[in-house]
């Protein structure tokens, strides 16, 4: 059980967020927003890991302007192909639309290593309450949160209809101890 199970479920979820309109998508994504932005974590970060969302993925832009609005530092990710998933601190500014690819910039953004930031908040294409979260494919998230600070929270941003009712799970995932969906905070495990 794992990647033929994992294409199955990431096959399912990609059929229910094609049902979901421009205007569900945006409801949904403001109502995560705010329920995101309520917790003792979020508000005592000072540095968060965020990301910049893809179309199909609850939008983090108006997230990651709350956070700079609240004197807080954000962190992005980029895929290394050495490194894995590394970090880096975009200022405040205008941010990339949702079809352009985001690249940290020399001299713009700095590196930030991964125990430095107090909280992540991750994207992923399906999660089940047990804690599993299923991500694209390359274990990026897995290996670069495996790597954090014990103090660091976790917390999945997902549309309610990405829950399943059981995900494989290998040895390497690491477990999402909780998420925020439209209908807000969801202790898991």
């Amino acid at each position: 059980m794992g990647g033929a199970a994992k294409q199955v479920a990431r096959q399912e979820i990609r059929t229910r967020l094609a049902g979901l309109t421009p205007e569900m998508r945006r409801s949904a994504s403001t109502a995560i927003l705010e329920a995101s932005t309520a917790s003792p974590g979020w508000k005592a970060a000072g540095v968060v890991g965020l990301y910049l969302s893809l179309p199909d993925e609850p939008e983090t832009r108006d997230l990651i302007s709350l956070a700079w609005n609240q004197g807080k530092r954000v962190a992005l990710p980029k895929t290394d192909i050495r490194q894995g998933l590394t970090w880096w601190e975009i200022l405040p500014g205008p941010l990339p639309s949702l079809e352009t690819l985001w690249e940290p910039l020399p001299g713009r953004h700095s590196g930030v290593s991964v125990d430095s930031i107090d909280g992540f908040f991750v994207p992923g294409r399906a999660f089940d309450g047990h804690g599993t979260r299923l991500g694209r494919g390359g274990g990026h998230y897995d290996r670069a949160l495996a790597q954090r600070s014990r103090r660091a929270w976790v917390t999945g941003l997902f549309f309610s209809i990405q829950e399943m009712e059981s995900l494989p799970r290998e040895a390497h995932d690491v477990v999402l101890p909780q998420v925020v969906t439209e209908a807000g905070w969801r202790i898991l495990g």
